[in-house]
Parts: C-alpha cells; structure tokens; sequence
C-alpha cells in the first residue's frame, strides 16, 4: 500500500491537495496497519520553504507507526529550472537529524522498494526510505517502467520518449514488443540539476508534469 504525505499540517495538507482532509488520512493509515499490511509506503516529496523543516515530524512518525516513510528529491520534471532550484532540498538531512536526535539508524532491506534506500531507527516500529534521483543518480539500477493515464509507456521519469499502448492491446506481439523496446531503450541517465541540460541533443525533456506520468 502506497500513499503521499507531504506535511502533517492540516492547513497546509488542505492547500496541497486542494480540499483534502489530513485526519481522513492519518485515520486511512492507522486502519491500514490494524489490517496488517505488510508494508505501508508513504511518499514524501521534500520541498525547501514548503515541508523541509518537518523531517523530524516524519522520523518521530516512523517511531511510533509501522510505516516506511520515502524521503523523495523534488524533481525538475516539466518545470522552470530556476523555479525548481528554489524548491530543491537533499534528502540526506535526515541522517543529521537523526543524530541530532541521538537517533541510532540501521541499513534496511525492504523487498519491492524500488529504488528506496531504507533504514530503520533501532526501537523503531516502522522505517524511512530516501529516493535520490538528483544528487546521487540511481539510473544503472532503475528498472522502472510507467504507464500513463493516457496510455503511454515510459522507460524513465525525466525524458519524453514514451510508446502509445493503446493501438496495441488487441495485438499480443505489438504489445510485447513495445514493452521490451521500452526495456531495451531505458537511458543510461537522465540529466536532471545539470547546467547545460539545454545542450542536450539526443533527446528532449518531458512536456509532462509528474500528475500526468503518475507513480
């Protein structure tokens, strides 16, 4: 189970998601692990000036709920460069925090995590995951693939070149090999937080925002 939490803000979570109800939430979450999940998967997009300064919150929450909070780097997808850079934060502030705290971390595997890298805060009864897309690239190890809403395959976040599924679904073998086409062309890298991302010739940026690619 899979589920984005950006601040523990009641205002603040009204204004994100234009209407929606923090308590609704939190009591989604605290259902979810009376039926125990085996993992409850918060996503948690790290936004300077917006919900940095809640990191700790998001730890001290992992302490008390069995859940795996994933400290996500925003990301310049369709985006102004320079409107980005003003939202970036690492995510690596959270092992500061940590020891700050006198907060004592173990490395964590978590089976179908992804790309998370996962910890635990001994005592803990839940975890926290950073997904580091920008200062510390994971491309060689992604083995993602996304399906848009509108019916377009992806091989990588960052880049627009997508394969349209839905010409293909009453076609077994076109399907298969648009799927496999998306797996062989997975790019070597993105170039997300670069200086000359406008030099870039071999392919183009997404036109998409991430509410358009989906998760």
């Amino acid at each position: 189970m899979t589920h984005c939490l950006d601040t523990f803000d009641a205002k603040k979570y009204h204004q994100m998601t234009r209407g929606g109800k923090l308590e609704k939430v939190l009591a989604g979450i605290e259902a979810a692990s009376q039926q125990g999940f085996k993992t409850i998967k918060l996503n948690t997009v790290v936004i300077h000036g917006q919900n940095q300064e809640e990191l700790k919150d998001f730890l001290q929450y992992t302490i008390t709920q069995p859940v795996n909070v994933r400290f996500i780097e925003f990301m310049p997808i369709a985006s102004q460069k320079d409107n980005w850079l003003q939202g970036y934060a690492g995510v690596k502030e959270v092992f500061t925090i940590c020891q700050d705290e006198g907060w004592v971390y173990d490395k964590l595997k978590l089976s179908g995590n992804g790309p998370s890298e996962n910890y635990q805060i001994r005592g803990a009864k839940g975890s926290f995951g950073l997904i580091h897309p920008v200062s510390c690239q994971f491309c060689e190890s992604c083995n993602r693939l996304r399906v848009t809403a509108d019916g377009c395959l992806k091989s990588c976040l960052y880049w627009a070149d997508e394969i349209n599924l839905r010409n293909k679904l009453d076609d077994a073998a076109a399907f298969y090999t648009a799927v496999f086409t998306a797996l062989h062309d997975k790019p070597k890298n993105h170039q997300m937080a670069l200086d000359e991302q406008d030099k870039v010739k071999k392919r183009q940026p997404t036109w998409r925002h991430m509410s358009q690619i989906g998760g």
